[in-house]
């Protein structure tokens, strides 16, 4: 079993980490790409849709090393040899839940300034530079192309990418659905299948973007794939967890 880099998979996914409420369209035409879809659980101690969203979860920092908080019945059971199960809760209200809500590129972690602290104190992150941005749900609001380029629904995380020479491509959230939000983010309504393959939670043809972010994708050499026919809704995002040798 091969265990995928942190959102960039070389070859083809085969476990992929899922909120428990995507659609059953969605959940179908995963499996039809040959995808497993893993649904992740629930926190109680969050009381929106977060709760469900495998980005708000759980951090994905090295290929098969995951972080989450001390209730390893949030993530499914054949993930639990892969968690590291950290004393940080989560918690209802911002920044507290959204603690876990980073990516990983090589050894950086980008996060936001409100919620870095815990990176500092958890010793399988010794190694790793912190990149902080001012929004505290960095993972939410990026889709990660490749280690060099980016979209992303937030003008502070593309200004702070720019500053250090990353490719960003600044999009709306607007046209993203999220049930008690006013929007979602583009980020939680994404993940990669391949090394060139795109998949978004829902028809990427209506969003309000859409010819740019195929364009930034196809300049990567990297094709979109709608999930569904209906609007874009984030989920939490889709991310790999294993791909084929």
């Amino acid at each position: 079993m091969k265990y995928t880099k942190p959102n960039l998979p070389k070859t083809n996914v085969k476990d992929m980490l899922v909120s428990s409420i995507i659609s059953e369209e969605i959940y179908n035409e995963l499996k039809k790409l040959g995808i497993n879809p893993l649904s992740c659980g629930k926190t109680n101690r969050i009381v929106s849709e977060l709760a469900y969203h495998p980005d708000i979860l759980a951090f994905n920092y090295k290929a098969g090393k995951w972080i989450s908080e001390e209730d390893n019945s949030l993530l499914p059971d054949n993930m639990n040899n892969l968690l590291t199960s950290v004393r940080y809760r989560l918690g209802n209200k911002y920044p507290a839940d959204c603690i876990f809500n980073s990516f990983a590129i090589n050894n950086n972690i980008f996060c936001g300034r409100v919620n870095y602290g815990p990176y500092t104190n958890i010793k399988e992150l010794s190694g790793y530079n912190l990149i902080t941005f001012k929004q505290g749900y960095a993972k939410c609001s990026v889709i990660i192309i490749n280690e060099n380029s980016f979209i992303t629904g937030d003008k502070s995380i593309e200004k702070k990418l720019k500053e250090i020479k990353y490719d960003c491509l600044y999009v709306t959230n607007e046209c993203i659905g999220l049930n008690g939000f006013k929007n979602g983010f583009i980020g939680g309504c994404a993940g990669k299948a391949s090394k060139d393959l795109l998949l978004f939670t829902g028809n990427i043809k209506l969003h309000n973007d859409y010819e740019n972010i195929k364009a930034f994708c196809r300049n990567y050499d990297v094709d979109i794939y709608s999930l569904s026919n209906r609007r874009l809704y984030d989920y939490g995002g889709l991310l790999p967890v294993t791909e084929t040798e």
